[in-house]
């Protein structure tokens, strides 16, 4: 993204709309990238690649914890 990383986006969504639920998909194993996503909220951090049963998990269980 030319203006900001994902980070970022995942900060500035969080100002406006606390509620939305962040997946992280990223091709970038990096464990600080991963605690930071993780710490400001995100309700799962993957790598590309992901088997599409676990990604599909973790959408279903970001999808319940906002009922």
């Amino acid at each position: 993204m030319p203006e900001m990383n994902g980070l970022e986006v995942q900060t500035r969504l969080q100002r406006v709309s606390p509620s939305t639920r962040v997946i992280v998909l990223t091709a970038k194993d990096d464990p600080s990238v991963r605690r930071k996503a993780m710490n400001a909220g995100a309700s799962a951090f993957y790598l590309k690649g992901v088997e599409s049963g676990e990604f599909l998990e973790g959408i279903k269980a970001a999808t319940e914890s906002t009922n």
